[in-house]
This record gives C-alpha cells, sequence and structure tokens, in this order.
C-alpha cells in the first residue's frame, strides 16, 4: 500500500513542480485569480487541514511500528501543502506569487525526486 502512495506522491509533486517551475508567471495569475473568489476564510481552513493531516501521519510515524517511508513522505506532503496555502494568503502580490511558484515548484519537485529515489529501492 505504501508503495502505491508514494507513486502517487512522485505523480503529484511531480506535476505540481513541473508546472510552477515552467510557467510561474501564469500559474501566479490563476493562484491570483482564484485567492479573488475565496475567501482568505476558506484558505486558513484549507491549511489548517493540512496541518492537521500532517499532525497525523506524524503521530502515526511517532508510533513503535509506524515508522515506514510513505508516512514520513506522508507528512511532508501535508506540510509542504499547508506552507502553500499560508504564503499566499499573507503574501498575495503577482511578484510575491511568482517567486512562491517557483520555491514551490523546486521544494515540490525535489520531494517528486526523493520519492522516487526511495520507491525505486523498495
Amino acid at each position: 500500500m505504501g508503495k502505491y502512495y508514494i507513486w502517487f506522491v512522485v505523480i503529484l509533486a511531480g506535476m505540481a513542480g513541473a508546472i510552477r517551475l515552467l510557467m510561474p508567471g501564469r500559474f501566479a495569475e490563476m493562484q491570483q485569480q482564484r485567492m479573488k473568489k475565496t475567501s482568505r476564510t476558506w484558505a486558513w481552513v484549507r491549511s489548517l487541514m493540512f496541518v492537521g493531516v500532517g499532525l497525523i501521519f506524524g503521530a502515526i510515524y511517532m508510533a513503535p511500528e509506524g515508522h515506514q517511508t510513505f508516512v514520513a513522505i506522508g507528512t511532508i506532503f501535508a506540510f509542504l501543502g499547508a506552507g502553500e496555502s499560508l504564503l499566499q494568503i499573507q503574501f498575495s502580490s503577482l511578484d510575491s506569487l511568482i517567486f512562491q511558484s517557483r520555491l514551490l515548484g523546486i521544494l515540490y519537485l525535489g520531494l517528486a525526486a526523493g520519492s522516487y529515489v526511495i520507491v525505486s529501492r523498495l
């Protein structure tokens, strides 16, 4: 089961990172338009949900039999999503969103590459 989740993260994080790095300006414009349509409250709720999932995965990882690689990757993935939501709320100018797009693109691709290395060793 964990191997399939890691492949899911490789594909999803890879696509998210590639889009953010290949078209940072366009992606930032889309995010800015989306943020105009949704309330800041919903963005906070979304980031808190990501934090909650990350904490749950972290608690599972700390359990005596929970030291599974896919749980650690899930924790990182959830906290990365929470950080993205929080950054977009706090810094919503177009220049900031372009910088965030590039930064998060690098982080997502790093997560995808690291996950791929891990899944290739399983």
